[in-house]
């Protein structure tokens, strides 16, 4: 089974609880320069929309298609990438700030997504969500937010069992997610920025 995936991205205007000084802006577009990059090296994706009116986060990416983010907040931005794709495509919404995301772990979480209706991945401390899935674009169930985890079970979205140390489960919020982040290898884009600012472990 194919997915398409998409990413919604506030790119270098995001991350502002993110304490990282002057790179902040740099790794929130690193952040999700590696998340995209681990979605198109994914065998289970075939299509990766990216919502953004950051042209700094797609620039020289290949593979992808790009929509303009419509600027009112999280669940228009995932809107408007859904209402891209085919009524019978299976599809993933996924947050852009996966630094340490690896394309097997996508892809192992994409085949238990292929198991049920609707799922989701919660992230590490299991009260947000960093992927919903759906078999088709229409059964999404968005509910991103403070307590999304909860939210997306009620409205019938499974939680699949992706470990906790999965780079899938990892969004980067804060400095000490950043060190998790780290501890789990995180992709070029964002080492290449810890680098710079010699924030590397």
């Amino acid at each position: 089974m194919l997915w398409s995936i998409v990413i919604p991205v506030k790119g270098s205007v995001g991350k502002s609880r993110l304490d990282a000084g002057d790179a902040r802006a740099a790794l929130a577009v690193a952040f999700a320069r590696d998340t995209i990059a681990a979605a198109c090296a994914s065998a289970s994706v075939d299509r990766v929309v990216v919502v953004t009116g950051d042209p700094d986060v797609t620039r020289d990416l290949a593979g992808i298609e790009v929509v303009d983010d419509p600027a009112h907040g999280l669940h228009a931005a995932i809107q408007a990438g859904v209402a891209t794709l085919a009524p019978e495509q299976p599809t993933a919404v996924m947050l852009g700030d996966l630094p340490a995301l690896t394309p097997e772990a996508l892809d192992a979480a994409l085949e238990l997504a292929a198991r049920e209706q609707r799922s989701y991945v919660p992230d590490a401390i299991a009260t947000g969500t960093t992927l919903l899935a759906a078999l088709r674009p229409d059964a999404l169930r968005p509910h991103f937010g403070p307590g999304s985890a909860e939210l997306h079970r009620r409205a019938g979205h499974i939680e699949l069992a992706v470990p906790p140390d999965s780079g899938l489960r990892v969004d980067v919020d804060e400095l000490a997610d950043l060190h998790i982040a780290i501890d789990l290898g995180v992709g070029e884009h964002t080492e290449a920025v810890l680098v710079q600012a010699s924030l590397a472990a």
